[in-house]
């Protein structure tokens, strides 16, 4: 079959998702509206499309101050839903330290402000919540754009006390050094933090040969809350847009499931909580002696499309499956002259997880840039895409799909994962142990409440 996927296409969603709608966290209001838009898509198309409603701990909007007695602000960001301040905020002396190791810490920084290189992982986290301090203050890497996260995410059923928490950029970080004032000001703010019922948008596109098997095509949607994510992963959204309307126009042999997941920069909330509904969904005309069969057995293969649209950069696959699946990857990038980049039993951090550790197999595309520093930052625009940029992976993506699984007689790919696949997966989400105490149905409705 010939490759008909058009970058011209795909780069108009690109524009909508990262330029029209802009920062669409997991929960947001923008998210919703990027769901909409991609939802009335696949309506347009003649797919089979719905919502499947996700639970998300998430907020609306954050923002703090860093001020000097004299009234002097450094630009900041905060650390959305960590504690809040007082409307004055919190003031204390200013403790510089140039790393947060333990080694540094004692009861110095109590009800200090806390100055230091670091991105305060868990672990430093809660050595400095140990000690109390007023506030913390992350002095990020050299790149010019903030990257803003908080691992230590406050869970309602954590009991994970969290402190005031900003960050700043290299060089903001720089200047405070040099101006070291005796004492700052920290004012920070969540809006909008609570439970909330997330989108994804899922389309099935009939397969015209009998039976139940599905295969997943999938890309999140939403980006981090601080920049327009464009190549992550709007691209990404693009892409699995554009190529719905390829296999509407081609048809398919096997039914073929768009999924346009959601939350997945603050956790693969979207995709964990799709899954668990699968593993929910027992088929009706399973007989009751028969072994439980979930809608989750129906998917045999999953395809991942994360970061993509960069103008130039490296295209890459991951693989967690059977090894044939490089080899095919192989076969036809020396076919195609393609150059690739090709990891087997390679956990990817993305919404093919979940999938994973139910033992299904997946390849993941990704187009990594020569400017990738501006991933997961207010510089992910789409002024480093193009047209060119996306049709660059996703045509070979098309070619891939319609020799592999379109062309021949059987699906070539065991359903299932080698143990080195595994053990990547296991030791990546503890094993199946990742949804225990995950009560989805309960927290959706405590997320509906809201």
């Amino acid at each position: 079959m010939n490759v008909i996927f058009d970058g011209k296409r795909a780069y108009r969603h690109l524009e909508v998702l990262a330029k029209d709608i802009g920062p669409r966290h997991g929960g947001s209001a923008n998210e919703a509206k990027a769901a909409a838009y991609i939802h009335g898509f696949f309506a347009e198309l003649g797919l089979r499309s719905g919502y499947d409603d996700y639970p998300i701990y998430s907020f609306e909007k954050a923002e703090a101050e860093l001020t000097t007695p004299d009234g002097h602000q450094f630009p900041c960001k905060p650390f959305p839903m960590t504690a809040g301040t007082p409307a004055e905020g919190v003031t204390g002396e200013t403790v510089f330290l140039e790393d947060a190791d333990a080694v540094f810490l004692d009861d110095g920084v109590t009800g200090r402000i806390v100055v230091t290189f670091n991105t305060f992982d868990r672990a430093a986290h809660d050595r400095f919540a140990a000690l109390n301090p007023a506030g913390l203050v992350s002095i990020q890497s050299a790149h010019s754009q903030l990257h803003v996260a908080a691992p230590w995410r406050h869970m309602p059923e954590s009991g994970v006390e969290t402190i005031p928490s900003v960050c700043m950029t290299y060089s903001d970080g720089l200047a405070l050094i040099e101006d070291r004032p005796a004492a700052l000001t920290l004012q920070s703010k969540t809006t909008g933090e609570g439970w909330r019922a997330g989108k994804n948008v899922i389309a099935d596109l009939p397969g015209s040969e009998p039976g139940d098997e599905v295969i997943i095509m999938c890309a999140h949607y939403d980006s981090v809350w601080t920049g327009p994510g464009a190549f992550d992963n709007g691209g990404g959204t693009a892409a699995l847009m554009e190529l719905a309307r390829v296999y509407k126009e081609k048809g398919s042999k096997y039914t073929l499931r768009f999924c346009a997941f959601g939350g997945e920069e603050m956790g693969l909330w979207g995709s964990k909580s799709y899954v668990q509904s699968l593993r929910d969904q027992t088929d009706a005309d399973t007989p009751e002696n028969a072994r439980e069969q979930t809608q989750l057995n129906n998917v045999r293969f999953v395809i991942n499309l994360d970061m993509m649209g960069m103008r130039f950069g490296r295209s890459n696959a991951l693989i967690l499956g059977h090894p044939d699946i490089a080899a095919s990857v192989r076969l036809l990038a020396n076919r195609r002259r393609y150059a690739i980049g090709i990891q087997e039993d390679k956990i990817y951090s993305s919404d093919n997880k979940f999938f994973n550790l139910m033992g299904i197999p997946s390849l993941s595309f990704n187009r990594m840039g020569f400017a990738n520093g501006q991933g997961h930052t207010a510089g992910d625009t789409i002024d480093n895409c193009s047209p060119g940029g996306i049709a660059h992976i996703a045509q070979f993506v098309e070619a891939w799909i319609d020799d592999y699984l379109m062309d021949l007689h059987t699906f070539p790919f065991p359903r299932t994962l080698p143990p080195s696949s595994q053990k990547s997966v296991d030791e990546a989400l503890s094993g199946k142990g990742a949804f225990a105490g995950y009560d989805r149905k309960n927290l959706l409705k405590k997320a509906r409440q809201n």
